[in-house]
């Protein structure tokens, strides 16, 4: 019978598949690699699902960049520059009462409503 790295004997059918370790030091093996993958697992897209990114740093931010089927590449290039880049800037409308209506919905119950104008800034 095969031994264990810990000293423990296993059966012969677990060393013909392949393994050379107990079940008891294969479950903290595989508790320790789940651990250590949980931290390469990430939504890549809206609906694509979580995606195994790798093992080492450049092949994650690899994945990253490619995306999915779904979502094209994600760009790293420079920044557009001009007019219909910028935000514009939104001009805030301000309002007062004017008075008051009443008129009735769609089921003929009358409602009162507020009429509002919009102040002149200069």
């Amino acid at each position: 019978m095969p031994y264990c790295r810990c000293g423990n004997e296993f059966s012969e059918a677990r060393a013909s598949l392949g393994f050379d370790y107990c079940l008891e030091c294969g479950k903290k093996e595989a508790a320790a690699e789940i651990e250590r993958r949980a931290h390469m697992i990430a939504p890549i897209s809206y609906k694509s699902g979580y995606t195994y990114l790798g093992s080492d740093e450049a092949t994650q931010r690899q994945r990253l960049l490619e995306g999915s089927a779904k979502t094209p590449r994600m760009e790293t290039g420079a920044r557009v520059i001009g007019r219909a880049a910028q935000p514009r800037q939104a001009k805030r409308r301000r309002y007062e009462l004017a008075g008051w209506e009443f008129k009735p919905d769609k089921r003929g119950v009358r409602q009162k409503r507020a009429i509002l104008r919009e102040l002149r800034s200069d």
